[in-house]
Protein backbone atom coordinates (compact mmCIF):
# COMPACT_ATOMS: atom_id res chain seq x y z
CA UNK A 1 0.00 0.00 0.00
CA UNK A 2 2.94 2.46 0.74
CA UNK A 3 4.46 1.76 -2.71
CA UNK A 4 1.10 2.52 -4.26
CA UNK A 5 1.21 6.08 -2.44
CA UNK A 6 4.85 6.62 -3.20
CA UNK A 7 4.33 6.43 -6.78
CA UNK A 8 0.92 7.70 -6.83
CA UNK A 9 2.75 10.86 -5.36
CA UNK A 10 5.43 10.92 -8.25
CA UNK A 11 3.46 10.93 -10.75
CA UNK A 12 1.50 13.69 -9.29
CA UNK A 13 4.75 16.09 -9.38
CA UNK A 14 5.77 15.02 -12.81
CA UNK A 15 2.75 17.30 -14.28
CA UNK A 16 1.13 16.61 -17.03
CA UNK A 17 1.63 14.36 -19.93
CA UNK A 18 3.52 16.35 -22.81
CA UNK A 19 2.92 14.03 -24.98
CA UNK A 20 -0.35 13.06 -24.57
CA UNK A 21 -1.13 16.79 -25.11
CA UNK A 22 0.63 16.89 -28.30
CA UNK A 23 3.90 18.30 -27.46
CA UNK A 24 7.30 16.57 -28.21
CA UNK A 25 9.47 18.94 -25.40
CA UNK A 26 8.65 21.80 -22.56
CA UNK A 27 9.52 24.31 -24.73
CA UNK A 28 6.77 23.75 -27.57
CA UNK A 29 4.68 24.75 -24.49
CA UNK A 30 6.52 27.82 -23.94
CA UNK A 31 7.26 28.53 -27.08
CA UNK A 32 3.07 28.66 -28.16
CA UNK A 33 2.31 30.61 -25.21
CA UNK A 34 5.49 33.61 -25.81
CA UNK A 35 3.69 34.39 -29.42
CA UNK A 36 0.11 34.69 -28.45
CA UNK A 37 -1.12 38.23 -27.36
CA UNK A 38 -3.87 38.44 -24.67
CA UNK A 39 -6.35 41.20 -25.40
CA UNK A 40 -4.19 43.11 -27.63
CA UNK A 41 -1.13 42.83 -25.38
CA UNK A 42 1.86 40.36 -26.09
CA UNK A 43 2.48 37.53 -23.37
CA UNK A 44 6.51 38.86 -23.58
CA UNK A 45 7.36 42.37 -24.11
CA UNK A 46 11.27 42.12 -24.62
CA UNK A 47 12.75 41.06 -27.69
CA UNK A 48 15.84 39.85 -25.77
CA UNK A 49 13.59 36.71 -24.31
CA UNK A 50 12.80 35.35 -27.47
CA UNK A 51 16.42 34.82 -27.93
CA UNK A 52 16.92 33.50 -24.10
CA UNK A 53 15.18 30.01 -23.30
CA UNK A 54 15.51 30.54 -20.26
CA UNK A 55 14.34 34.28 -19.90
CA UNK A 56 11.57 33.60 -21.70
CA UNK A 57 10.63 30.61 -19.82
CA UNK A 58 10.38 32.49 -17.03
CA UNK A 59 8.57 35.58 -18.55
CA UNK A 60 6.01 33.04 -19.81
CA UNK A 61 5.49 31.68 -16.34
CA UNK A 62 5.65 34.87 -14.54
CA UNK A 63 2.75 36.88 -17.32
CA UNK A 64 0.61 33.52 -16.39
CA UNK A 65 1.30 33.74 -12.98
CA UNK A 66 0.66 37.48 -11.91
CA UNK A 67 -2.33 38.35 -14.77
CA UNK A 68 -4.42 34.99 -14.13
CA UNK A 69 -2.74 32.93 -10.59
CA UNK A 70 -1.64 30.41 -13.70
CA UNK A 71 0.31 27.79 -11.91
CA UNK A 72 3.13 26.56 -14.34
CA UNK A 73 2.39 23.08 -14.47
CA UNK A 74 -1.32 23.94 -15.86
CA UNK A 75 0.33 25.95 -18.94
CA UNK A 76 0.52 23.05 -20.98
CA UNK A 77 -3.57 22.51 -20.84
CA UNK A 78 -4.03 25.45 -21.98
CA UNK A 79 -0.79 25.91 -24.84
CA UNK A 80 -2.27 22.68 -25.86
CA UNK A 81 -5.98 24.25 -26.57
CA UNK A 82 -4.09 27.20 -28.42
CA UNK A 83 -2.32 24.35 -30.34
CA UNK A 84 -5.37 22.75 -31.17
CA UNK A 85 -7.44 25.78 -32.85
CA UNK A 86 -4.18 26.70 -34.57
CA UNK A 87 -4.12 23.63 -36.22
CA UNK A 88 -8.03 23.93 -36.90
CA UNK A 89 -7.79 27.41 -38.32
CA UNK A 90 -5.05 26.25 -40.81
CA UNK A 91 -7.24 23.63 -42.23
CA UNK A 92 -10.31 25.88 -43.29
Amino acid sequence: MNNMANEQTATQNKGPNLKLLGFKSPMEVIDILSIIKIDGEPVIKDDKAFLDPNLKAQEVMAYFKKNFNIDPNMLPYYASVIKKRIRERARH
